[in-house]
């Protein structure tokens, strides 16, 4: 964290906030879960709660809401959904095995298969949805809209020696999250050690190396195994990765690199949760949720974009 005094690499300024505490249901969530961006600037926000997608423009205004109802139906899920936005709008929502496909318009395509556990999914600025889940050896695998699989890449993490005999089980190879940029790169982070893997064009690119008293490895509890969580999000030339906490308590913040070096923390309001190609990060500011925070009295789950202004 910056010392007194000191100031930090770059300064978030809010431009736009979507989401109300009363009035218009559209514009109202329950829990954020996933919010993604479009090549126009459109946003579009998943809620678990209220079990559907809210796309915006880039001016806050309501366009449309797609329902994602929970069973097992092609277009249903069962679990945690997840969203991937293509620069063109092509909407994936993902279920635990299989990706449901949205045009532009919001007008139903398809349901594909994935073939194995999906973990997370992203869209790097193309028009292809990569997906994050073990499977043959790789941990990241390409499929374009039609669901047809193209390419798989990213090599499985390697365990400490305490956890060798189960390296094949996802929570041990794979993190439970991983981040894209609009730009083609893929932000992996190392679920053994505060290490992200940057790929581009399906290939590794580097490897960003922090220090951060907040990364806790893999480890077992009282309940299975807990798995350290990082949103990565790419700005001019910086990249902050935000190591995400379940303790409401904790100081939200990211750490930032310049050119692969650690530069220093900005403060968090709220958990990020995309970044576009324009300097902006869209904020989750709600109770629930890792990063979550006290919210006054009747609040409602808030979406807020802000420019990152470098110091």
């Amino acid at each position: 964290p910056a010392s007194p005094g000191q100031v930090p690499p770059a300064t978030l300024s809010p431009n736009l906030t979507i989401g109300v505490d009363d009035g218009d249901e559209k514009l109202m969530f329950g829990m954020i879960v996933r919010v993604d961006v479009d090549g126009r600037g459109d946003i579009y926000i998943l809620d678990y709660k209220f079990s559907r997608v809210g796309v915006f423009d880039s001016k806050g205004h309501f366009l449309r809401q797609i329902a994602v109802p929970e069973g097992q139906g092609p277009q249903e899920t069962t679990g945690m959904p997840g969203i991937a936005v293509t620069p063109n709008g092509t909407l994936f929502i993902n279920d635990t095995r299989k990706v449901i496909v949205y045009d532009p318009d919001g007008r139903y395509v398809r349901t594909f298969p994935a073939g194995f556990t999906i973990i997370s999914t992203g869209c790097p600025g193309t028009e292809e949805l990569v997906v994050l889940g073990p499977h043959e050896g790789k941990i990241l695998h390409v499929f374009d809209a039609r669901g047809e699989w193209d390419a798989s890449f990213g090599d499985m993490f390697v365990p400490p020696k305490k956890f060798e005999p189960m390296k094949e089980a996802p929570i041990i190879g794979a993190p439970l999250r991983f981040s894209c940029a609009k730009d083609g790169r893929v932000f992996v982070l190392n679920p053994h050690r505060y290490e992200v893997s940057v790929f581009k064009d399906r290939k590794l690119e580097g490897v960003i190396e922090g220090q951060s008293d907040a990364f806790a490895p893999v480890r077992k509890t009282s309940f299975g195994f807990a798995s350290p969580v990082a949103a990565v999000f790419s700005i001019h030339d910086l990249v902050f990765i935000a190591l995400l906490t379940m303790d409401p308590k904790a100081r939200k913040t990211a750490d930032v690199f310049q050119a692969g070096r650690q530069i220093g923390t900005i403060d968090l309001p709220g958990e990020p949760m995309a970044a576009d190609r324009h300097g902006m990060i869209y904020v989750a500011e709600q109770e629930e949720g890792p990063f979550g925070r006290q919210l006054a009295e009747g609040s409602f789950p808030k979406v807020v974009r802000y420019a990152v202004i470098k110091n």
